[in-house]
């Protein structure tokens, strides 16, 4: 998976820093071949005024900012051709490059995406019109291209540079901008057609119009922050809530101090590794705290016990994961936390319990918690034993790949473990344990 990424990052490089550079460079070269700035140059003056305008001034909404330089670049594409986009894209993108000082390669990737954006729409256009499609069908179509060619391009560019995951920066960019960006492109075509109908006063209703759109959705938006900021305060008691109820779990099983808090930053490590959306990493995490939950059924003299077990014992320790899952479900909450409560003691071979699911059907949380579950079990010192050494463990890990484990989880974990500095591994494992200091006072004052 590592080096599949690895060659992904590869191949997004050359076409960010080759692909689109070269690819701008042609199309500049063509529109140069096209140049009517000579009998335009008030036309290129004011696009180029308004696209710098609307990039220092756009429109925010909840997940991103929207400029409105693209529907203005669009509707001098639908009026003029490719020429007078292309000129206004490029002296736009060098301008702001100048003024918050872009690198260089960065700020010729930026135009020549942007520029072959233009181009595909141009060439699409015209081929609308050599089909004689109407102009109201021809100018939704090409609004679509617009944003379609635009989001993909960008995510690429994106993606890139910070090492994110193409697609998932593609969902991300669509997300929550894609109906306000409809529908400024199809406002501008609007304007367009008013234009060529009308002459230039046409476009006083359509400024006055967005204007109050404008308004309309930043006062959203704003609104939109303030349920935020709520959802983010309820999120937060949810998380101390989580918090205090591990440290509940632990407290029951002696042998087990700081045992879920471990085993969540193991499994959200994992998580990371996997590239999951942040919000699963979240899940993951507290499904590690909450994993153990239906120890909370189990009875003291069991979970303490001294010696060892009897097989009545062990089965009933194993009906903790039955145990936690019936808990959560019947109180209705962190019901997305019930794959990893149930199903973290399956194995991959289907040997595992309570359901004896196999492979794929274990849910992508309960193979993650199995992983990290294991790992704390074997490094932690307990009362009655001291943790094996962290070799050992990653042996044991390694030995079952594809019985116990899920193979691919399995072996992105193992090469995690051996590349972490050893101080910052032993911190990680020694997290909330006792010493014997705190473990003779406790039991003094008890």
């Amino acid at each position: 998976m590592r080096l599949k990424a690895e060659h992904t990052q590869k191949l997004k490089g050359i076409i960010v820093q080759f692909g689109f550079t070269i690819a701008g460079l042609l199309i500049l070269i063509q529109a140069t071949a096209a140049w009517q700035t000579r009998e335009h140059w008030m036309v290129l003056f004011t696009y180029t005024l308004l696209t710098l305008i609307f990039s220092f001034a756009p429109m925010r909404t909840l997940n991103s900012t929207i400029t409105l330089n693209n529907a203005v670049i669009f509707t001098g594409i639908l009026l003029y051709g490719a020429w007078v986009g292309v000129w206004t894209a490029l002296i736009e993108t060098l301008i702001i490059a100048f003024l918050v000082r872009f690198h260089l390669i960065k700020a010729l990737a930026n135009t020549g995406q942007l520029l072959l954006t233009i181009w595909l729409v141009d060439f699409m256009q015209r081929v609308l019109i050599e089909y004689h499609v109407n102009s109201m069908i021809s100018d939704m179509i090409l609004a679509v291209v617009y944003w379609l060619v635009n989001i993909v391009l960008c995510a690429i560019g994106i993606s890139y540079y910070f090492k994110l995951a193409w697609f998932s920066t593609v969902k991300n960019l669509a997300k929550g901008t894609t109906l306000i960006y409809l529908i400024l492109m199809l406002t501008g075509a609007i304007a367009v057609r008013l234009v060529e109908g009308y002459g230039l006063l046409a476009l006083l209703p359509i400024i006055a119009v967005i204007a109050a759109f404008n308004g309309v959705v930043r006062q959203y938006f704003k609104g939109l922050d303030n349920l935020k900021a709520k959802v983010d305060e309820i999120k937060a008691l949810n998380r101390s809530f989580l918090t205090a109820m591990a440290a509940s779990i632990d407290a029951k099983d002696q042998y087990t101090s700081g045992h879920s808090q471990r085993v969540a930053h193991w499994a959200k490590e994992i998580a990371v590794l996997l590239e999951l959306p942040p919000e699963k990493i979240e899940e993951v995490y507290f499904g590690g705290i909450l994993h153990d939950i239906g120890k909370i059924g189990i009875e003291d003299e069991i979970l303490n016990k001294d010696g060892k077990l009897t097989p009545e014992e062990f089965n009933r320790i194993k009906q903790h994961t039955v145990i936690g899952y019936e808990i959560l479900k019947q109180a209705g909450v962190f019901q997305n936390l019930l794959p990893a409560i149930r199903s973290h003691h399956e194995r991959i071979d289907g040997r595992g319990y309570p359901d004896r699911l196999r492979g794929e059907n274990i849910p992508l949380m309960a193979r993650i918690l199995a992983i990290s579950d294991a790992f704390d079990a074997m490094v932690s010192n307990r009362p009655y034993r001291e943790g094996v050494p962290v070799a050992e463990a990653l042996c044991r890990i390694e030995e079952g790949y594809g019985s116990q484990f899920d193979e691919e989880i399995a072996k992105l974990f193992v090469k995690y473990i051996r590349e972490l500095p050893p101080e910052k591994l032993k911190a990680y494992i020694r997290q909330g344990e006792q010493t014997e200091k705190e473990e003779f006072l406790e039991k003094a004052l008890s």
